[in-house]
């Protein structure tokens, strides 16, 4: 039962630096679509550049790459766990 909590809780802590790495992660990229838009002096709709870029950002490998918040620390903890038991 402990154990469950205890990984109940790391769940939730990952959770909160998931939310918290990618939306700092998106609000990076937004900025840097604002930035490039002004730079290269585009012009129209300076909102719907900012959109479709954000969409190509959400469909991008650099924001699949944050699922590692979850990866790296539950692989670690299931190969200590192995090392552990069975070595």
């Amino acid at each position: 039962m402990v154990l469950f909590s205890r990984l109940f809780i790391l769940l939730v802590v990952l959770t909160v630096i998931y939310g918290a790495v990618s939306l700092y992660s998106r609000e990076v990229r937004r900025a840097k679509l604002k930035r490039r838009w002004r730079d290269k002096g585009l012009t129209g709709d300076r909102d719907a550049f900012i959109q479709r870029g954000l969409k190509q950002y959400d469909r991008s490998f650099r924001r699949r790459l944050i699922l590692l918040v979850y990866v790296l620390p539950l692989g670690a903890i299931a190969l200590l766990v192995y090392t552990m038991n069975f070595m």
